[in-house]
């Protein structure tokens, strides 16, 4: 507010005393303002408006009298105008009018929430009204690409307009305070104007004390003026109106904007900046249009004199935009002068600011004119550090009387849009130029291209002259501080696209109020929805500023432009001096929290609710925020909730709040933004309001019963549940429901704790027995209800929360159902509604009673023997079972049998029965789900729990999937098992109570789950033996599928009867490769050597079968017969064993043969082990001995030994000499073969290792060869040799000496008759020492053999009483033994030896080469002569 305190000292200049000016001011206010203020019906703020209080305005002279209007007053006195101001724009389709602010009534405070359209901290929004039918009739048939639209709207007299070309359409939006509340329909001046696309200029003019009715003004493009007094009452009417031409001086120039300056006293501005002051009365008061141009003339002073001088050319019209590039932008009013009846007016181009006087009983005087962009781009320099673009788009003044301007700064942001700024100008004398004091930057950028005319120009709105100010643009409101207010406030307002703003309204420009208002209030109209408010607190924001200490004073840092500052700070988003912004955690509260509880369930909203985030990945700050928002809606908290006595709608409504707090971020495309922790946090918060809406629906449905007490378990148990808190009130349920729900989880809990103890003070009794089975009755329907709508709400909205399985890899967070108090609860619940039903049925129900007695249960224990513990495949479910009617019998003919006295579980016991039995299913379908989600959140966390849980689930599942049969709830346990995949429980129930139709539904099964069903019937039939069904399945996919599950179970278990019988299926296949495959391995994986030379015989007559000719076969064909080969030889060793026993016995006793770990055969064993070794060896290598005991008892018992273990049996013996009377009982090519055995031994031992070596590590075929080679070298002595060959000996004698030992018998064997390749499987006496390999000689292959466990069947202990020290000395022993032959000449005897046996080999290769040479030739010799016999005969016969 600008007055004579505040004026300059020189504004004497324009020759008028203050106390006159003072005067006719209080007389206008007085007539305008002593009214009763008529304002559109809205409803008042909720805290922290709520206490909102309504004073009667304070003018600013208050002692003066309060003055009727008339239409005449006295001439001497200052013309008091009839018309209030209110002027609307039609520029770009907005109005800026000047009328009273919109306050609200006391009796607002009675009214609802209904139509606050958004609140915030420090503002709101209100739906004033909606669009008469006519009016929205009118818009929706204009298109506003092709027709021009203006609209408008006066808060003073709470009347609106829309307008076109040709028509606009008045009406009042005030419906309480209109009498006919009509829609008025007036013709626009000039209509042929239309195709020039611009709409009219309309303004409502205010008629006095007369609040139900409105004058229009009304101005065409091409400047045609048309003015009705009044449109509704009196001599009034839309037929009855003022005209006039302005004689715009250019043809092709335009009227864009007009502007109130005074009571009655209007402006008009062209395009070209031509300026038309416009007069709705005459001196005397009476209602006259009148229009003149502006014009610079400097002698004028008086009224009479300025048309004389007009009359003599004297005038100077001159348009504001001078130059043709330059147009007029916008128009604003200023405060009074000291000229009475005088008003600033300002005027803005592109490119210049020029400042006029106006008044209604004087000549206009034109102040200056600048330029007002440079002025703006220097300061915008010296502020921001940088050259920047400068464009202008509005101009408000304050109350203060500066200057403020909205401008456009380009190149601040990225990608070329523009940064708007609030700059401030101010002036120390009224005549001259103003400086630049002030530049402020806005936060928020326009996404849509900016204009500087139309409806893309954005709009500066001051109502009062401030603090308060709005910068309006199509789609948003920015309501903001005037910056010298010291307080920071910026908040931006967006509307939907189909709801853009049309027209605006905002408070008087003048007279201003001697006090600042608390509010800055701005009315405006929406395409789609119609009259809306937009609030700021303009009081708490500065008091928050005071009580915060902030100092409010100009520093370097405010903002404030200061031409002796070197240095400017740099470009913030603070307005003038106040607290820097809020966190984003708190900037994406308040923008959640408006949406959710004004953007949902208000369809017609007109706002646009968005949120944005520029973060990375996750927004922690918008995780915070969501989970704020949403924990004070379930804590009942958040002050945007308004409690209610219907508890059961307050509940719901809460729920409708959580779920759209998702929901908004899902819609502003953030789901990602945030975690799957928070994201399951929120599903729970919703969840546990779920729960909270099911449980008070039972309690009300309890309470309608009017039952007895066991029906007030819930309300009892939630008030011990709250004192054991501390917390007591009267009405403990309705506290826990309204504040607590997030304790659901707990209570649930904690009933079932105390549930067991109130049973059993209430089983003392008869009657109390009968209320303790309804107690667990109702904590069934309290667990069942609960958990239920939990589930069924994380079910349904899945996919708004992304949180089902395909989620997992985002992170693992523990559901409030996770909670394993509440896998506890469940389990419980299941076994205490089983014991229920037994309970109950003993006493009133023997069918179901004898079923249940009759039926074994997994982990049940097993009548016949209470040592075993039944699995769910074991038979004893089946036994159990067979008296069991069918499923579709159990669903039926059961519920025929249990004939209802009554449907009240408290009157009747089988009622009672029922419900219960109808709980089980439920209750199972809660635990098994628990069950699930509880393993994946301990899988997805790593946790060693996981194991333990899965065991326990695969425990519990069956047991109550099997439960429900006895019940006659067969069906519902198929359901439960398809559900949650138990294959398992699904063969048992298809073989146990659906016998007849039992190929049915394994097809049916087969279909649904394939492969996985397949496999579980395999296991069934394989648990009972069934082979017979397990191999004579007829479909072709079983085939396929029974072959991989006896692959599967062949590699599991190579000994177990399935990899025995696999080799079948393949031949039924014909798949004969893999059957022999199988039996192959199945040989040499065999325990026995009988049947592994069964299995590898079958083997080789498979592969025969098969006709296998590739490569790859005969090499597997190569091993079946080194596989049998090492058969053939266990066989005949252990032949020669018995043999050997049996001709040292001096009884002819029969010798049990292969009759495994006997006892009677026990001294055989040992007498073959010692027949075969002498004392020598026994005595130096005890402990390889007893490894040699063991080999021969396995020998002995027919089991197969290992390669090393073979090696072993074949090399360690010392003393085994081919004895034909030992074998005279046996055949002769079985003598021939053991005797054969005997004499090569050493040889067959590396050529079986040579054969083997496919199969074997380096390590295990490098160890074997040094043991073999190593006892050949200790086999004869050397020491005996060396002193024989030690004086002078022939070499005869020295090569007679040497054939003779038993390398020399090996190395022949191996070159000559096995033709084993040198020096692959050859080894110096150097390079053959146990040393290097006692680690793995000892520690891992014979070690396990002395920590193993003696077999218990035979009492053989062969290794119990030796150690591995024992093992590693007698090694040591035999590398000392080859250490001593070494020093004898070992080396020279070994590498003559050699020499020797490869000339033999060699020469008999030669000869054998030269004999198959002669026998070609003489063949050939034989081929020549029969062809010449052959030519002779054919020639005699010519």
């Amino acid at each position: 507010m600008q007055n004579a305190a505040t004026l300059p000292a020189n504004s004497a200049e324009f020759g008028q005393q203050q106390d006159q000016d003072d005067t006719g001011y209080s007389a206008a206010q007085s007539s305008l303002h002593k009214k009763q203020a008529v304002e559109p019906k809205r409803p008042v703020w909720l805290a922290p408006f709520v206490q909102r209080v309504h004073e009667p305005r304070v003018t600013e002279d208050i002692s003066e009298p309060e003055k009727p209007s008339t239409l005449q007053q006295k001439k001497d006195s200052e013309d008091v105008p009839i018309f209030g101001a209110s002027a609307a724009s039609g520029r770009m389709g907005l109005a800026a009018e000047n009328m009273k602010p919109v306050r609200g009534t006391e009796a607002d405070t009675l009214q609802t929430t209904d139509h606050i359209l958004l609140r915030g901290d420090k503002h709101a929004v209100f739906d004033v009204a909606a669009f008469p039918d006519a009016v929205r009739r009118q818009l929706g048939s204009i298109d506003p690409e092709s027709v021009p639209i203006a609209a408008g709207l006066s808060s003073e007299s709470s009347f609106a307009f829309v307008a076109t070309p040709t028509t606009c359409l008045v009406w009042s939006y005030d419906n309480a305070s209109s009498v006919m509340g009509g829609v008025y329909r007036l013709a626009m001046p000039d209509p042929d104007d239309a195709t020039d696309f611009a709409a009219p200029l309309v303004a409502l003019v205010s008629v006095g004390e007369i609040q139900s009715d409105v004058g229009v003004l009304a101005c065409s493009a091409t400047g045609q003026l048309r003015f009705w007094d009044r449109v509704a009452f009196g001599l009034g009417g839309t037929d009855r109106f003022h005209s006039r031409d302005l004689d715009l001086p250019d043809a092709s120039d335009r009227c864009v904007q007009i502007s109130e300056s005074f009571a009655g006293l209007f402006v008009v501005a062209t395009a070209k900046g031509y300026l038309f002051q416009v007069s709705l009365q005459d001196a005397q008061g009476n209602i006259e249009l009148t229009a003149h141009c502006l014009s610079r003339s400097a002698g004028a002073r008086t009224g009479m004199l300025s048309r004389m001088s007009s009359l003599l050319g004297g005038s100077q019209i001159v348009a504001a935009a001078a130059d043709s590039s330059d147009a007029l932008v916008s128009m604003a009013g200023g405060g009074r002068t000291e000229i009475r009846h005088s008003r600033e007016l300002y005027v803005l181009t592109r490119q210049r600011l020029a400042k006029w006087v106006v008044s209604r009983a004087h000549p206009e005087r034109f102040m200056y004119s600048m330029d007002i962009v440079t002025a703006l781009a220097q300061a915008a320099a010296q502020r921001l550090g940088m050259d920047v673009d400068v464009g202008v788009y509005d101009i408000a003044t304050t109350r203060s009387g500066d200057v403020c301007v909205l401008a456009g700064l380009q190149g601040l942001q990225s990608g070329g849009r523009e940064q708007l700024a609030v700059c401030i100008l101010r002036s120390s004398r009224v005549s001259t130029e103003p400086d630049v004091v002030g530049l402020w930057s806005l936060r928020y950028a326009p996404d849509a291209e900016l204009s500087q005319s139309g409806p893309s120009c954005p709009r500066l709105v001051l109502p009062e002259g401030g603090p308060g100010m709005f910068v309006v643009l199509r789609t948003a409101v920015i309501g903001l501080m005037v910056p010298t207010a010291g307080a920071l406030f910026e908040e931006v307002i967006s509307f939907r696209a189909e709801d853009s703003i049309l027209g605006i309204s905002t408070a008087p420009r003048f007279p201003y109020v001697q006090h600042e208002s608390s509010e800055s209030n701005l009315v405006l109209m929406c395409a789609g929805t119609g009259v809306l408010q937009v609030c700021i607190e303009v009081g708490k924001i500065i008091g928050a500023v005071a009580s915060a200490g902030v100092d409010t004073g100009a520093d370097a840092d405010d903002g404030e432009i200061r031409t002796n500052s070197a240095a400017w700070p740099s470009l913030g988003t603070r307005i003038g001096k106040a607290p820097r912004a809020s966190s984003p955690e708190r900037e994406y509260q308040t923008q959640i929290e408006q949406a959710v509880f004004f953007r949902f369930g208000n369809d017609h909203n007109p706002l646009l609710f968005t949120i944005k985030s520029q973060a990375t990945g996750v927004d922690p700050a918008l995780e915070t925020a969501a989970l704020r928002v949403s924990q004070s809606i379930l804590d009942n908290t958040s002050h945007f909730i308004v409690d209610r006595l219907d508890l059961g709608s307050h509940l719901n409504e809460r729920l409708r709040r959580t779920r759209a707090v998702m929901q908004f971020i899902a819609d502003s495309g953030l789901a990602s933004k945030i975690s799957r922790e928070t994201r399951v946090q929120l599903c729970a918060h919703s969840e546990k309001l779920a729960a909270a809406v099911a449980l008070w629906t039972y309690q009300n449905d309890v309470w309608a019963a009017k039952r007895g007490a066991a029906a007030q378990l819930l309300d009892n148990l939630v008030a011990s549940f709250l004192e054991s808190a501390g917390l007591q009130t009267r009405d403990s349920l309705r506290m826990f429901f309204r504040q607590h729900v997030a304790a659901i989880g707990d209570v649930l809990v904690f009933m079932q704790r105390n549930l067991a103890a109130l049973r059993r003070a209430l089983d003392d009794s008869e009657s109390g027995r009968r209320d303790s089975q309804l107690v667990s009755y109702e904590a069934n329907r309290v667990v069942v209800g609960a958990l239920q709508a939990a589930f069924v709400y994380r079910f349904q909205n899945a996919t708004l929360y992304d949180i089902d399985g395909s989620s997992e890899s985002n992170g693992a967070f523990e559901r409030w159902t996770e909670h394993p108090a509440i896998v506890d609860l469940l389990v419980q619940r299941l076994e205490g509604s089983y014991r229920l039903c037994r309970e109950i049925s003993g006493q009133h129900c023997a069918s179901v009673y004898e079923r249940i007695v009759a039926t074994t249960l997994p982990s049940d224990e097993d009548p016949s023997d209470a040592s075993r513990s039944l699995a769910i495949f074991d038979d004893a479910v089946s036994i159990s079972h067979p008296s069991l009617p069918d499923a579709a019998e159990s669903d039926s003919s059961e519920e025929a049998r249990m004939r209802l006295i009554s449907d009240d579980p408290y009157v009747s016991s089988l009622a009672l029965l029922r419900e219960t039995i109808d709980q089980v299913g439920p209750l199972a379908n809660l635990c098994f789900r628990v069950f699930v989600d509880r393993i994946t959140y301990l899988q997805a966390t790593g946790s060693s729990e996981a194991h333990v849980l899965v065991c326990r689930y695969d425990a519990v599942r069956p047991r109550y999937l099997l439960c429900l049969v006895p019940l006659a709830r067969a069906s519902v346990a198929f359901r439960l098992a398809e559900e949650y995949h138990d294959l398992a429980s699904l063969v048992t129930l298809v073989f146990t109570t659906e016998r007849s139709n039992a190929a049915i539904y394994l097809r049916k099964y087969v279909e649904r789950f394939g492969r996985d069903f397949a496999d579980t019937l395999f296991a069934y039939y394989e648990k009972r033996q069934a082979w017979a069904s397990l191999l004579n399945a007829q479909d072709s996919s079983f085939d396929v599928w029974l072959k991989e599950y006896v692959e599967k179970r062949t590699e599991r278990d190579p000994h177990g009867l399935v990899a025995q019988i696999g080799w079948i299926h393949d031949v039924k296949m014909n798949d004969f490769s893999a059957a022999a495959t199988k039996l192959a391995r199945a040989g040499r994986d065999s325990a026995e050597v009988d049947q592994a030379r069964t299995m590898l015989s079958l083997s080789k007559l498979a592969f025969v079968a098969a006709e296998c000719q590739d490569g790859a076969r005969n090499e597997v064909h190569a091993r079946l017969e080194d596989a049998l080969e090492m058969c053939e030889v266990q066989e005949n060793l252990s032949q020669y064993l018995m043999a050997i026993v049996r001709s040292n016995r001096s009884h002819a006793a029969e010798i049990s043969w292969r009759r495994r770990d006997d006892v009677s055969d026990k001294k055989a064993v040992l007498d073959a082990a010692m027949l075969t070794t002498t004392p020598e060896i026994r005595h130096e290598r005890p402990a390889l001995y007893i490894v040699y005991n063991e080999l021969v008892r396995c020998i002995w018992n027919g089991r197969m030994l290992s390669v090393e273990d073979l090696v072993d049996a074949l090399t360690f013996p010392d003393n085994m000499p081919a004895t034909d009377s030992a074998l005279a009982s046996c055949s002769s090519d079985d003598a021939e073969q053991c005797n054969a055995l005997i004499r090569e031994r050493y040889s067959l031992a590396i050529d079986i290792l040579s054969r083997a070596s496919i199969s074997l590590s380096e390590q295990t075929r490098e160890a074997a060869l040094k043991t073999i080679w190593r006892r050949v070298f200790l086999k004869d002595d050397w020491s005996g040799i060396r002193k024989r060959l030690g004086g002078n000996v022939p070499d005869s004698e020295l090569r007679a000496e040497l054939a003779r030992t038993h390398l020399h018998t090996v190395l022949e064997s191996c070159l000559a008759t096995r033709e084993l390749s040198h020096p692959d499987w050859y080894l110096l006496p150097a390079d053959v020492f146990a040393a290097a390999d006692l680690d793995y000689l000892v520690s891992a292959r014979l070690a396990p053999r002395f920590a193993s466990e003696p077999d218990a069947g035979s009492g053989w202990q062969p290794l119990t009483f030796t150690t591995v020290p024992a093992l590693n000395k007698d090694y040591g022993e035999e590398d000392s033994r080859l250490r001593a032959a070494i020093k004898c000449g070992l080396d020279s005897y070994y590498a003559e030896i050699l020499r020797t046996v490869t000339d033999q080999v060699n020469q008999c290769r030669l000869s054998a080469d030269a004999d198959a040479s002669d026998m070609d030739a003489a063949s050939s010799a034989s081929t020549e002569a029969l062809d010449v016999e052959d030519e002779d005969v054919r020639m005699e016969s010519d």
